[in-house]
């Protein structure tokens, strides 16, 4: 079905390059997530198969929601902000929801991942004053641009998509 084909397309080929983007310049164009939204709106609304405007506006708004109030207090960018509302465009609220959630756990597990190889290499590096000190000052930066567990999540849940028959290919 070419709706279906273009839905998984779009959805897989938008979180890959965003995640690209976000881990090589720590940020996501608005040229990447505004026509990615429009064009989830449009797919929605038009194409057969297509789960109507208002889920599209729904999951855009769901989306764009669940990181609005953490970035108002400096907890991310706007660019995983607008990342998700353009995913909710595709999604939907319900599958929206879904891919946060993975989308947060994916990066807890590969934060915890990071911890345990800086950790590992820091207890293993010969101990002088620099090492030492270096083992308990916490790093402010962003180690995994957010992208990059949401782009996983998503082609989680594109593939359960298909496999279930909710997008037949």
């Amino acid at each position: 079905m070419v709706s279906t084909s273009l839905f998984v397309l779009t959805v897989l080929s938008y979180t890959l390059a965003a995640a690209f983007t976000d881990l090589r310049q720590r940020r996501i164009p608005n040229a990447l997530t505004v026509p990615t939204a429009v064009a989830g709106l449009l797919f929605h609304t038009f194409a057969p198969g297509g789960w109507g405007p208002s889920t599209a506006l729904l999951g855009f708004a769901i989306g764009f929601g669940l990181l609005f109030l953490p970035w108002c207090f400096g907890g991310g960018g706007m660019g995983d902000v607008k990342l998700l509302a353009a995913l909710g465009a595709w999604f939907g609220p319900h599958w929206m929801l879904i891919a946060f959630a993975l989308g947060i756990a994916l990066a807890a597990a590969l934060a915890l991942g990071v911890i345990a190889v800086h950790t590992v290499s820091t207890s293993l590096a010969p101990l002088d004053s620099n090492s030492a000190s270096a083992a308990i000052d916490v790093p402010t930066a962003r180690m995994l641009p957010f992208a990059v567990p949401v782009a996983i999540g998503a082609w989680m849940i594109v593939f359960w998509l298909v496999h279930q028959g909710v997008l037949a290919m």
